[in-house]
């Protein structure tokens, strides 16, 4: 097998997914190319690539998988955007900002069936019953999220649930039907969905910790969006613990709050060991990641796979 040039390849994805946006309708394919060239991490093609190394073959469903995982994901940030009335998404307007809320929603819509129907060649019933069972948790996984907001009584466990279905569902799906579209066993298959599973939720901390870390700039929305929109993360939720002004401080808070208040409550965390604390989280579900693929049997696309997720515990942005 060759080397995998994993750059080239999401050349390529993002090729595919920029023909498959074209549309009749002008708003709709000058809005879902407005969110395609804000950039992004393209994480859940490059892990359906990766995993597709473990199969016996890579085709071109294999490519179908990853452009449909990212359309998908596509559409969930613009649902996303709508819910928390954000401004901005990678350093740019969102849809709603730039167009409206209605262009945004049917956006998301578009983006949500294209994804769909990118893959509805491919032959093999699981991709379709598991890429459909998927969606319909991460939907319940934004209704939790919206019911969550400024809940100040739900609990860590809460939280990991929520993030299983908002994030780590699609990676864990990219790195499963990556495995099943390139005809890896099931044995293979299985392990693969756990090493997603355990990435995302890796993925999905590091981002809630960087939404306190990092600046306006780096995160291309200002720093503490999640607490500002009523999003109760892991370190706000472990800071609540330990911390009784902290804590009546985030009781108190709603949509109205003053930005003293928000400000306060987000300083306390970023001096706060809570940080460090969310991290050992996150580096333990890539530990049990990084087991289960010295447990794979391709050894020639270990390393790769290895320093991918390696780099993405210790990204800044």
């Amino acid at each position: 097998m060759s080397k995998l040039n994993l750059n080239s390849e999401i050349k390529k994805v993002e090729k595919q997914i920029a023909q498959a946006i074209k549309s009749e309708d002008p708003v709709l394919e000058e809005a879902s190319f407005h969110l395609l060239s804000s950039g992004g991490k393209r994480v859940r093609p490059a892990f359906a690539i990766l995993s597709s190394q473990f199969g016996d073959h890579k085709n071109e469903d294999v490519y179908r998988v990853a452009v449909s995982l990212e359309l998908i994901h596509m559409a969930t940030l613009v649902h996303d955007d709508v819910i928390d009335r954000s401004d901005r998404r990678r350093g740019r307007l969102t849809i709603s900002k730039k167009w409206d809320q209605p262009t945004a929603i049917l956006t998301g819509n578009f983006l949500l069936a294209l994804g769909l129907e990118y893959i509805s060649n491919i032959e093999d019933n699981r991709v379709h019953e598991v890429i459909s069972s998927a969606i319909v948790d991460v939907c319940k996984g934004e209704l939790f999220q919206f019911q969550d907001q400024f809940n100040s009584e739900q609990s860590i466990i809460n939280y990991l649930r929520r993030i299983n279905r908002k994030t780590a569902l699609l990676i864990q799906l990219s790195t499963e039907v990556g495995a099943i579209a390139a005809g890896a066993d099931k044995r293979t298959v299985h392990q693969l969905k756990m090493i997603g599973h355990y990435i995302g939720m890796s993925f999905q901390i590091v981002d809630d910790i960087l939404d306190f870390t990092s600046t306006d700039k780096q995160l291309g929305k200002p720093s503490g969006s999640d607490l500002m929109n009523g999003h109760f993360t892991l370190p706000v939720l472990l800071e609540m613990k330990v911390n009784e002004r902290f804590k009546k401080e985030i009781q108190q808070l709603n949509a109205s709050s003053s930005k003293e208040s928000f400000d306060y409550c987000i300083e306390t965390i970023r001096n706060s060991d809570v940080i460090q604390q969310s991290q050992q989280v996150s580096d333990k579900y890539l530990d049990k990641a990084l087991k289960l693929i010295n447990q794979l049997e391709n050894d020639e696309a270990k390393p790769l796979f290895k320093k991918i997720i390696k780099k993405m515990s210790k990204r800044k942005t």
